[in-house]
């Protein structure tokens, strides 16, 4: 224990040290600090308490605290402090985390829950109780009133209760099913509550956006004719104001659509779909949303199979490494623009003027990290499949397995879910890295315990006789 606690300490200590001399921000940030309805309450809330200079003070503080908890757990349930250990500095050697705890923005507080949610999941595939899906529930609630991302842990629950049902005995099933769901829609329910008391009747989300720039960027048949002209003028933009921007997508290499896809969706949830926003002659944000999002949906319901390659675009983009450095990325893509210059708004959506040429340079060290990020994104992927599988039937899982299987879903949950909602920026990977490397180092000690128990098992089975 001295010794999880003593890294983590020292890691708060260091986060703390070299913080800078103020709060990194981004645009993102002035949402956060001002509280605007489109984004959740709970990391708005966290910064009224601290302040914004408070916050890079306490959120290394909380993530360290939540890394102890998490190491402790480890040990007590496993005896191996090697385990823990490895667990912590697979986390934390990770670059980019360390400037989450020196941002205004929601990452290190979700990241902070999420390693509450794993600690308590190492617990609970040992001591599956009601009481301490509770508690489990209550931290996912919480995680969601900070990113939506957290939405993806419900079913994952779910896997935990299917997981341990032949331990528990009578109606100890059903109950972990209520002490999963009970709390967590409180706390949702709740935020819903506030969130007109404290936007003055006003609440709104990026949904909206996300979802009218997913519509505009896939092939779908024409939209039937409306009698509102509102909508009439929004499915005009989808069907034809975007129409240059999917034949170019359309037109790159594979490699090099992943790339301009999230740049495009980006921006077709800003300048480029101004004259689509002033179409709809809202009075606010929230209603404006709405409707753009109504347009949207409708678009999306029209080519569901479009919507899922799209998604299965950006799910792939989430475990790109660097994209813009890989030798064959940077290669096509500097083909690609040099031959169809200019593309469709590309001062909008790439920050380039007419003049300018764009050139990117591979590197082959991230080849190389790329392939290791495939190996991981197929070992996490097999593990969650057979915490699916298992949940349902056969296989059964050790809990130390269990517990590798079951944080290789939720972080594959949360992708997905990000896949789905948001363009695949792969900085939200390192928004489940705590989940991947829990998954990846459960398993090889999994695998260890098995190969190092196997040779005792022969020599005993061989003295009896």
């Amino acid at each position: 224990m001295l010794i999880v606690f003593a890294l983590c300490g020292a890691y708060a200590v260091y986060c703390l040290v070299t913080n800078p001399a103020g709060p990194i921000t981004t645009p993102d940030s002035f949402h956060y600090l001002n509280m605007t309805p489109i984004v959740p309450l709970g990391y708005p809330f966290f910064l009224q308490l601290s302040g914004a200079r408070g916050a890079i003070i306490a959120q290394p503080i909380l993530f360290s605290a939540a890394l102890a908890f998490l190491g402790r757990e480890i040990i007590r349930t496993t005896r191996s402090t090697l385990l823990a250990v490895a667990v912590i500095a697979g986390t934390i050697v990770v670059p980019q985390l360390r400037e989450y705890h020196a941002s205004v923005l929601s990452e290190s507080l979700f990241l902070t829950l999420l390693v509450v949610f794993l600690a308590l999941v190492v617990r609970f595939m040992h001591f599956p109780t009601w009481r301490l899906m509770v508690f489990v529930a209550i931290t996912v609630g919480t995680a969601a009133t900070v990113r939506r991302t957290a939405f993806a842990f419900v079913p994952v629950m779910a896997v935990m209760v299917l997981l341990q049902r032949r331990h528990l005995r009578g109606a100890q099933a059903p109950l972990l099913f209520v002490a999963a769901l009970a709390p967590f829609a409180v706390i949702a329910a709740t935020e819903q509550v506030m969130a007109p008391i404290v936007h003055a009747g006003a609440p709104s989300s990026l949904l909206g956006r996300h979802v009218f720039a997913k519509a505009g960027l896939i092939d779908a048949p024409p939209a039937p004719p409306s009698a509102d002209p509102v909508r009439g003028a929004l499915d005009d933009q989808l069907d034809n104001a975007f129409a240059p921007i999917r034949a170019m997508l359309a037109s790159a290499p594979y490699n090099v659509r992943g790339v301009l896809t999230i740049y495009y969706e980006t921006c077709l949830q800003g300048g480029c779909a101004d004259e689509a926003r002033a179409a709809t002659k809202a009075t606010s944000e929230a209603e404006q949303t709405e409707i753009m999002g109504a347009a949207g949906s409708a678009r999306l319901r029209r080519a569901p199979l479009g919507f899922l390659k799209l998604t299965w675009l950006h799910y792939g983009s989430l475990w790109t490494v660097n994209r813009l450095r890989h030798p064959d990325t940077a290669r096509d893509l500097n083909a690609f623009l040099a031959a169809h210059r200019p593309l469709p708004s590309e001062e909008l959506a790439l920050s380039l003027g007419p003049g300018r040429t764009l050139e990117f340079t591979g590197s082959a060290n991230v080849r190389y990290a790329q392939y290791a990020i495939f190996v991981v994104a197929i070992i996490t992927g097999l593990l969650a499949a057979a915490a699916s599988i298992a949940s349902i039937g056969m296989p059964r899982l050790s809990p130390v397995m269990a517990i590798a299987s079951v944080s290789a879903l939720t972080a594959h949950g949360a992708l997905v879910l990000t896949a789905l909602l948001a363009a695949g920026f792969n900085r939200f990977l390192l928004g489940v890295w705590p989940a991947i490397v829990t998954a990846l180092a459960f398993a090889v000690f999994a695998i260890a315990q098995r190969y190092w128990a196997a040779p005792g098992a022969t020599r005993t089975s061989e003295s009896s006789r």
